[in-house]
């Protein structure tokens, strides 16, 4: 099911790291039209493995746009996805889910792959990545915050060990995205694992912010005034750490799966 990458493109991310990512704030990547409006957040995607050897320098690459946290003036959110297919070759990642496989195998339908593989890299689920360059990155990263006009506001309002809740505010939603779907993720940064057997047997891997949940809202009509308001509430395993936590609300559609808009935001701890 999984195909593996080659050695070349762990030389190209490691090459990458290197030389690009210290400059990401400066690099003229790619320009923002300048119509007036400010840049969407991006959605970054990472389909990944502990089981994976060469994952880690895609988790690296998606870490370090973590820490940066945004690339000409566009907002990163970035989101580790670990898929479970590798689970059966000597590790299991601890931090799999099958759910992510599915997901995965959806975009792999849309953009038409024979099957999944890792590491994979999905842009607001516009574009992905079957070998890794800055090139097409960053200015992948770029085009993705100009695209639509759909704005989502996410607030936290109440929260306890074991839940959150949240108000949820969409407005400039034209009559189609309606038909999309409404996703809140949580992730958590500041993961890490000693693997102890597979391909990464005696590594210790970092992750960049890695899924815990994924729920779909429901999403009500707009009110005369244009503005869909909504409230939300969602579990929280005691296990993950709160002041690692962000919570990410994006609006994808269907068919093609692009993710229309996005915003994340934290929790008081």
């Amino acid at each position: 099911m999984g195909l593996k990458f080659t050695v070349s493109l762990a030389a190209v991310l490691i090459a990458f790291l290197a030389t690009a990512l210290p400059r990401i704030h400066e690099a003229p990547v790619a320009a923002i039209p300048s119509d007036g409006s400010h840049p969407r957040p991006v959605v970054l995607e990472l389909f990944t493995s502990e089981g994976c050897s060469s994952c880690p320098p895609a988790d690296a690459f998606l870490k370090q746009l973590d820490d940066a946290g945004r690339v000409n003036d566009v907002d990163v959110i970035a989101i580790e996805e670990h898929v479970d297919y590798w689970d059966r070759l000597g590790w299991r990642d601890p931090f799999s889910s099958h759910d992510w496989t599915e997901r995965q195998e959806q975009y792999a339908r849309v953009f038409g792959h024979a099957g999944a593989f890792t590491p994979q890299f999905v842009v607001s689920g516009r574009r992905d990545f079957v070998s890794m360059s800055a090139r097409e990155a960053l200015p992948s990263i770029v085009e993705a915050s100009t695209a639509g006009a759909v704005e989502l506001h996410l607030s936290p309002t109440n929260d306890s060990p074991r839940s959150a809740e949240f108000s949820v505010t969409m407005e400039n939603a034209p009559p189609e995205t309606h038909s999309a779907v409404l996703l809140l993720a949580v992730t958590e940064r500041g993961l890490s694992s000693n693997v102890l057997r597979g391909e990464n047997q005696g590594r210790n891997l970092a992750h960049a912010p890695v899924l815990r949940s994924l729920t779909r809202l429901h999403l009500p009509k707009a009110n005369p005034s244009g503005v869909t308001e909504l409230k939300a509430k969602i579990a929280l395993d005691p296990s993950w750490k709160r002041e690692n936590l962000r919570f990410v609300i994006f609006l994808q559609e269907q068919k093609s799966l692009h993710i229309v808009a996005a915003a994340a935001c934290t929790i008081p701890h």
